[in-house]
């Protein structure tokens, strides 16, 4: 009787920490959800045991979703939604800590999963429903989808979230963002960018939106790409796909061919690590790319500036540094206006 409260406070406690790690890794947790977040953790090293274990389990499994679907055949509409959460990553905490998955808490996990994700998954049966992220000028910010794929976004990206029992779709809405998908024989993943549908073959790659022009690149993997638009938010079929292995961009213009060409995969993936790379480009395109990342633009007041070419790495996370690396390679003088700010030549004056 006196082991009683102790074993119901440490299945309260796991039950807990498997519904914070479903709502972080959801892909829509709050900066408010982070915080309180902490301060679980820091409440009770119990805390911290048992979300480890959650965390651990979340590699690799499949009991679990045996446990769901025999103990609510009854409601298999139920079963599906929540199965299609992905339970099948969860192994490896069972057979490191088989005693973690037994008896009760194995029933309150089923539980608590049927308490968290259902609601998700019936709303996400329904084509129609989205969610939708986006970041602000300067900003980046990394969403965990609900089936264990990654979409980093960069600087002004918003995109659009749609999950069904047979297609993952992701609407581009502007921007650049990377994908690191995890892979469903059942559910294709699909990125719509402009006129461009990327279909994912298992991959990772960085599909970003210009005004009309659109560049997929592939890091690793295989992606498969078509020109045909998407019409009433349906996915239409195709019968012009191009296939692109690792090392190889397409890019799409309005009323042109899809071009495939090699290109750098530093290069392209730089501002993931909060930097941008040029190699004998025109100003006026390094200025174009700098100005994504700030509020307040760089811009060219002497005219024949756009003459210069520049080759050299520049930082996204500070204007000031940025602008003084660019300056220095190129001895030039940056002043601050009323509009933004200007690049010039050094005068004889200054010079000296």
């Amino acid at each position: 009787m006196g082991k009683e409260p102790n074993t119901n406070r440490a299945e309260k406690v796991n039950a807990d920490a498997l519904e914070w790690h479903v709502r972080l890794h959801g892909g829509s947790a709050s900066g408010d959800d982070w915080t309180t977040f902490t301060q679980w953790l820091e409440a009770d090293p119990a805390h911290n045991e048992a979300y480890d274990i959650i965390a651990l389990a979340w590699d690799d499994v499949g009991s679990l979703s045996e446990v769901i679907v025999r103990d609510h055949a009854d409601t298999p509409e139920l079963a599906s939604n929540v199965i299609a959460f992905p339970l099948h990553q969860l192994r490896k905490a069972v057979s490191a800590k088989p005693w973690a998955f037994g008896g009760s808490f194995g029933a309150a996990i089923a539980a608590t999963l049927l308490i968290l994700m259902a609601p998700v998954f019936i709303g996400q049966n329904d084509v129609t429903s989205e969610t939708f992220y986006a970041t602000d000028i300067g900003e980046q910010r990394t969403i965990i989808l609900a089936d264990g794929s990654t979409v980093m976004l960069n600087t002004g990206t918003s995109i659009a979230v749609r999950m069904d029992k047979t297609t993952r779709l992701i609407d581009l809405q502007k921007g650049e963002a990377s994908f690191t998908v995890q892979h469903e024989n059942e559910r294709s993943f699909v990125v719509a960018a402009n006129t461009l549908r990327v279909t994912d073959i298992g991959t990772r790659f960085d599909v970003r939106m210009d005004i009309g022009r659109t560049r997929v690149s592939v890091t690793e993997g295989i992606v498969e790409v078509d020109s045909l638009p998407l019409e009433n938010n349906t996915l239409p079929s195709s019968t012009s796909k191009i296939r692109l292995v690792e090392g190889q961009q397409a890019v799409h213009q309005a009323d042109t061919v899809i071009t495939v060409q090699p290109f750098d995969t530093t290069k392209v993936t730089a501002w993931q690590q909060g930097f941008l790379i040029f190699e004998n480009d025109d100003l006026t395109d390094v200025i174009a790319e700098l100005n994504r990342y700030f509020t307040n633009p760089v811009y060219m007041a002497d005219v024949d500036l756009a003459d210069l070419r520049f080759s050299g790495i520049l930082q996204i996370t500070d204007l000031d540094r940025a602008v003084r690396d660019l300056t220095t390679l190129l001895s030039l003088s940056a002043v601050e206006t009323e509009t933004g700010i200007a690049l010039r030549h050094i005068s004889p004056a200054n010079s000296q």
